[in-house]
């Protein structure tokens, strides 16, 4: 009896002895294959510092782990760790997921993937990995490697991870078709393939997923009608196919789609009538239609959306009026009807809905007053877009305390009277755009009071008077776009307006929080002459910045406070009364990229110092009075005749009028001035032109730097134009 229970202790204790075993054997193994993988990691953060044989493993940051103290979780989003993934981690016997999303790694993602046997959750998405897709593990149920730069084509092989459930490889460089056997994958919900360079049509095999709920196939190059097979997806409640080359009619099937809450078809080849079907879409909380081809009027029908809260149908060929059931829905927040055909009068029951935050109505052909009871919804409406129709008479003055407006865009209408008072109430107001109507009064400098307001267009109105400002320690503290041209402004240029625009000097603070204006839903948008060419712009960036005061009647100097706007990329004083020298002090912006100074009356020789501007693209000086050599060098050797015309003292590259030391021969204005004076103003100008002798002995310089004509990168990257063709809506992604 004794032996046995001696058998039997001895068995337990074996069996204790090798778990124990197992278990700090098991340990080693994890931690090696952990420290394997922190060789391979740049961490200038440290987050990985206490990663080593002194701390325990499953205190190790970062890390979870099973009740075996098996590593089960590595999750390290964020933690701006680079370098390459060791293949390691995909060896970790218990390791269930893995989430290294939002850092910098580099390079391919380890084969080593598809022989991992428990890992079921895989994100790496927003980093910088190259290569293919990779072979999936049986095991995955989540593989998302969105923003990546992934090549080549969706493998075939991706059907075979049949417990895939959510598949993410949008944001990438991926080409070729979606292959077919991706409807191998039975419990796939979630498909991501945006943003990539796919070709060819949506595979009908996709209809036999039953269980899908979400496809994103937008900003690709798909093309075809949008297959019909597609109807089976009951359960689905996510379609996006924007921004990709499909054709055909409006599908009418897509009504049957009941589950759908978003369906985003903008920016296609889509033509045909709202199909009546789509309006039975009870679920449907966001549409989008934009940029197609559809016509026809858009049906009171729409009021069956109850659970709409953004309607997009801009860029197409709807007419009629704007339906009254948009003011029965109750969750609406976003219409954007904007560059149609409609006509009539906006709708007072528009104002009914309590939930609207943007109104975009722009480009069609709409008429009337602007209803008055919009102002008193502006304690909601924080963007209101009328730009480019028929409206007339006086702006709404119903502004109140509690308004909430960041954009007001009235441009492009038969607007009279003055500017509102009560638009001072809009304590939140971003973006002022009333250009191109029929304004009177003064400026309203009553604005400068508000914190926020970056953006003001006035331009071509007819507003008149001297440029005021009212007693504010610090106006416009945010000002960077400021366009007052083609108005009856008269007397010296503002100085005190000009020195204390602290957005357009602050450059180094401007950069560091630089970003697009606008929200998701509504990039904000407005009309500027850049380089001579008047064009559209649309979500731009908050650094940059232009003055443009031109075709007013402004007098004096030029005021040398415009050398401290180091951020200003644009400054337009062309067709004004402006006398005097142009300031050396302009040579100070190192980041102007166009300066218009032409028909004016300024004098004396063009600064040397302006040759800094390194940036500078297009430069007008034509139509003054301005003597002397052109400066030589850098941009100034890319500008042309143009640049300079009308200015019969000037000499040097590019015009044909060399300079040398005659100076009867190149100051004909100034020795006739000098000829008609009296004795001391006849010994005056020869010790002037002994000085300017002594400016030309560089002499003629030789050659021509070609600057590129196209859309440099910087331009495109501050802010992108909208050209008079259909357009193209921002992406919402």
């Amino acid at each position: 009896m004794s032996n046995k229970r001696a058998k039997a202790h001895s068995l337990l204790f074996m069996f204790m002895f090798l778990l124990v075993l197992n278990f700090s054997l098991s340990q080693v193994d994890d931690l090696e294959l952990l420290l394997s993988f922190k060789s391979s990691i740049n961490d200038p953060s440290g987050f990985l510092s206490n990663w080593n044989s002194s701390t325990p493993l499953c205190m190790w940051h970062g890390i979870t782990c099973n009740n075996f103290s098996r590593v089960k979780v590595i999750d390290l989003v964020e933690k701006n760790i680079s370098g390459i993934i060791s293949s390691s981690i995909f060896h970790l016997v218990g390791i269930e997921t893995i989430n290294l999303s939002d850092n910098q790694l580099l390079g391919e993602i380890p084969k080593d993937l598809a022989s991992s046997v428990s890992l079921r959750y895989l994100n790496l998405s927003n980093n910088h990995l190259t290569g293919e897709v990779p072979k999936c593990s049986t095991s995955l149920e989540i593989l998302d490697l969105w923003g990546n730069l992934l090549s080549g084509k969706i493998p075939p092989q991706i059907g075979a991870c049949l417990n895939l459930q959510e598949l993410d490889l949008g944001g990438n460089n991926l080409v070729g078709r979606i292959p077919s056997s991706i409807s191998n994958i039975s419990r796939l919900q979630i498909l991501t393939l945006a943003y990539n360079k796919l070709i060819g049509q949506i595979p009908h095999a996709l209809s036999e997923k039953k269980s899908l709920k979400w496809i994103s196939f937008g900003n690709n190059n798909l093309s075809g009608e949008i297959p019909q097979e597609l109807v089976d997806l009951v359960s689905l409640s996510f379609l996006d196919l924007a921004y990709n080359n499909l054709s055909g009619d409006l599908p009418s099937w897509l009504g049957n789609l009941t589950n759908l809450q978003y369906l985003l078809l903008f920016g296609n080849n889509l033509t045909g009538l709202l199909p009546r079907s789509i309006f039975g879409l009870q679920k449907l909380i966001e549409l989008d239609l934009s940029d197609n081809y559809l016509f026809g009027e858009i049906p009171e029908l729409i009021i069956e959306l109850q659970s709409l809260e953004i309607l997009y149908l801009i860029y197409n060929d709807f007419t009629g009026k704007i339906p009254n059931a948009l003011a029965s829905l109750p969750r609406l927040q976003v219409i954007e009807l904007a560059s149609n055909s409609l006509t009539g009068e906006i709708p007072s029951l528009i104002c009914n809905i309590s939930s609207i935050v943007g109104l975009v109505l722009s480009n069609n052909n709409l008429s009337g007053i602007i209803p008055p009871c919009l102002g008193n919804i502006s304690k909601r409406l924080k963007v209101l877009n009328l730009w480019k129709n028929s409206f007339h008479g006086p702006i709404l003055d119903t502004f109140g305390e509690d308004c909430a407006l960041r954009n007001l865009n009235f441009h492009g209408n038969k607007l009279e009277g003055s500017l509102p008072r009560s638009l001072a109430n809009c304590r939140n107001l971003e973006m002022v755009d009333i250009g191109n109507n029929k304004l009177n009064g003064t400026f309203p400098y009553w604005l400068d009071t508000l914190p926020d307001l970056q953006v003001i267009v006035l331009r071509s109105n007819k507003l008149r008077g001297v440029l005021q400002i009212s007693k504010t320690f610090r106006p416009f503290p945010k000002l960077r776009i400021l366009d007052l041209a083609n108005n009856e402004f008269t007397g010296p240029l503002p100085e005190s307006i000009i020195k204390n625009m602290k957005a357009m000097i602050n450059l180094k603070e401007q950069q560091s929080s630089s970003q697009y204006m606008g929200g998701i839903y509504y990039p904000y948008f407005f009309n500027l002459t850049v380089k001579g060419i008047y064009i559209e712009l649309y979500e731009f960036l908050t650094i940059f910045a232009t003055i443009d005061l031109s075709n007013n009647n402004f007098h004096g100097e030029i005021p040398s406070v415009f050398g401290k706007l180091s951020s200003l990329r644009g400054l337009n004083l062309s067709h004004n009364s402006l006398t005097g020298h142009i300031p050396t002090s302009m040579g100070n912006l190192t980041n102007l990229e166009w300066l218009d100074f032409s028909s004016n009356m300024l004098t004396g020789q063009i600064p040397t110092e302006l040759i800094d501007m390194t940036f500078l693209t297009f430069l007008n000086l034509s139509n003054n009075q301005l003597i002397g050599p052109i400066p030589q060098g850098k941009q100034f050797n890319t500008f042309e005749n143009g640049s300079y015309e009308g200015n019969l003292a000037l000499c040097g590259f590019p015009l044909s009028k060399a300079c040398n030391n005659d100076g009867r021969k190149q100051f004909p204005s100034l020795l006739k001035e000098a000829d008609d004076s009296e004795t001391k103003i006849s010994f005056g100008w020869k010790v002037v032109l002994i000085g300017y002798g002594c400016g030309l002995i560089f002499g003629v310089v030789v050659g021509y730097v070609t600057f590129r004509n196209g859309e440099p990168k910087w331009f495109v990257t501050l802010y992108r134009v909208k050209y008079p063709q259909k357009g193209r809506r921002c992406s919402k992604n």
